[in-house]
């Protein structure tokens, strides 16, 4: 099993996975230096927290492009040095996006990346009517960043969190995960009808488990009776860097997703596009994503243990344990 993130640099939760993000702060930084300006001073000459400026010359957040350009006049830069900013900064904040099936309208990707952006630090996605990825923020990019190339193309969600090759390996519940993904997947086909759905589950079908990936004839039955399978939110616990985050997984459509009781209403530009958000599910997930702890203490989440352990290292131990 693949170790996440073994012999590669990852990094800190929260940051933005683009060329440029440690390059970017890193020029601020020293350029805030060049004019013998304390953190402070910056801060309060631009009008942002001194936590907010520290965190983007830690590289722990990559400004946009009109932070930037506020930061370059505040330093006294000279209009070509600033654009080379405003340059490194759009380019590090663009977003990826892959094909859709029908094609996006001209306006709803400027509309879209606002909303994938307003969800950061937490990782989100926009989808169409078969999981297909349409853009991920950088959060989630971030998260997905050793999934193997050849499930990119096309890029369906979840093939890649059920494929041994995509985020599988890093999933603790694995096997609840995959049997929600199946059940929801089997019932979405029968009620569309949709060739697309069909194939896309007997693609999942025949997808490598690893072990105990998939529950027996009686495990599922017990599965059901305990009422978990129809738990209304189903954490998704995925193991990254050392951590273990905890995410609930919530879908907002835009329009209308086929068999929903709308589906007989004309279809609207983004009809089968939804919204697929991550939110940490405990206050630990949150605060490694680089979000401030809530106020109140976590209600109904499901808590990290104090001791994180690989999916295969778990598996190996229990194992010892039963021999």
């Amino acid at each position: 099993m693949r170790q996440p993130g073994a012999g590669h640099y990852r990094p800190p939760m929260g940051m933005r996975s683009s060329e440029d993000d440690g390059v970017l702060g890193l020029l601020l930084r020293d350029l805030r230096r060049q004019k013998s300006l304390s953190k402070q001073v910056l801060a309060e000459r631009a009008g942002f927290s001194l936590n907010h400026l520290r965190r983007i010359e830690a590289c722990e957040q990559t400004p946009d492009a009109e932070t930037v350009l506020h930061i370059a006049q505040v330093l006294g830069l000279p209009p070509a040095h600033r654009q080379q900013l405003v340059d490194r900064a759009t380019a590090a904040g663009r977003l990826r996006w892959y094909e859709s099936v029908p094609p996006l309208p001209d306006d709803a990707r400027p509309v879209l990346e606002k909303v994938l952006t307003g969800h950061e630090p937490y990782p989100a996605m926009v989808t169409d009517s078969c999981w297909n990825i349409v853009a991920l923020n950088h959060t989630m990019e971030m998260l997905m960043s050793d999934v193997a190339g050849h499930l990119l193309a096309p890029a369906n969600f979840l093939r890649i969190i059920l494929h041994p090759d995509g985020l599988a390996p890093h999933l603790t519940n694995l096997t609840q995960v995959r049997y929600h993904v199946t059940r929801m997947l089997r019932r979405w086909s029968a009620i569309t009808g949709d060739v697309r759905l069909r194939e896309l589950e007997a693609s999942i079908a025949g997808l490598p488990s690893g072990q105990d990936a998939e529950f027996s004839e009686s495990e599922e039955a017990a599965f059901d009776r305990s009422g978990e399978a129809d738990r209304l939110l189903l954490p998704i616990e995925l193991y990254r860097e050392g951590h273990l985050l905890t995410f609930f997984h919530i879908v907002t459509s835009f329009g209308e997703r086929p068999g929903t009781l709308f589906s007989d209403l004309p279809s609207g530009p983004l009809s089968g596009i939804a919204l697929e958000s991550f939110l940490p599910a405990n206050t630990e997930t949150r605060v490694l994503l680089g979000s401030p702890a809530p106020v109140f203490p976590d209600a109904g989440s499901t808590p990290g243990p104090t001791q994180h352990t690989p999916p295969g290292q778990q598996q190996h131990d229990n194992e010892r344990k039963t021999s």
